[in-house]
């Protein structure tokens, strides 16, 4: 950037300027592998402890295996900067009053968001398959994606029946195995995995 221009910028121009061009800059990576993967690594695969169970804005898993609907995840957070950032730097550069432009640009990043979080949902009900045999994920590998609590439920990412797939996970000893870890699946209820950190 150049330095005259940068330096003409107020403090709050700073603020959204960087929030935008880091968050964008972001999400375009995160778009580019998704399609490159052929989406199966949906709705918030980039690993994410924000995505807790608590977060969920739908329902979990049914016994089919059904997606449900993630708010929280790091994919979602960063459309949400992206837009933030961007309406934020126009509705001031318009000379709206500071409490509102930063009103009404986090409003704005609020509805992408939203929208992000429903086109990934919907991509992924379109690429999930009731005829998934869940139980055939017994005796595998897995990477745990959302933190498995000692109590409660986490999740994984396994690849079955050639393709990558998330599962709700429970910890077989009642122990916190946290994001990244590997695991073993040691058997699979109502398409939830009870699993042992390898």
């Amino acid at each position: 950037m150049h330095p005259g221009w940068w330096g003409s910028l107020s403090p709050v121009e700073h603020v959204y300027w960087i929030i935008s061009v880091a968050a964008t800059t972001i999400l375009a990576i995160q778009l580019i592998i998704a399609c490159a993967s052929g989406f199966e690594l949906h709705m918030g695969s980039i690993g994410s402890d924000l995505g807790s169970h608590g977060g969920d804005a739908g329902s979990h898993h049914g016994d089919m295996g059904m997606p449900h609907f993630q708010l929280m995840t790091i994919r979602n957070v960063v459309a949400f900067f992206s837009l933030f950032g961007w309406t934020g730097l126009a509705f001031n550069h318009m000379g709206l009053p500071l409490w509102l432009t930063i009103f009404l640009s986090f409003i704005c990043g609020f509805i992408m968001m939203v929208l992000t979080a429903a086109i990934f949902f919907g991509l992924y009900k379109l690429q999930s398959s009731g005829n998934v045999d869940y139980s055939a994920a017994k005796g595998l590998k897995a990477s745990v994606y959302l933190k498995i609590p000692s109590v409660g439920c986490g999740q994984i990412k396994v690849t079955l029946q050639g393709k990558i797939v998330e599962m709700e996970a429970l910890s077989k000893d009642a122990v916190e195995i946290p994001t990244g870890a590997d695991v073993l699946i040691k058997e699979v209820t109502n398409s939830k995995a009870v699993v042992e950190r390898i």
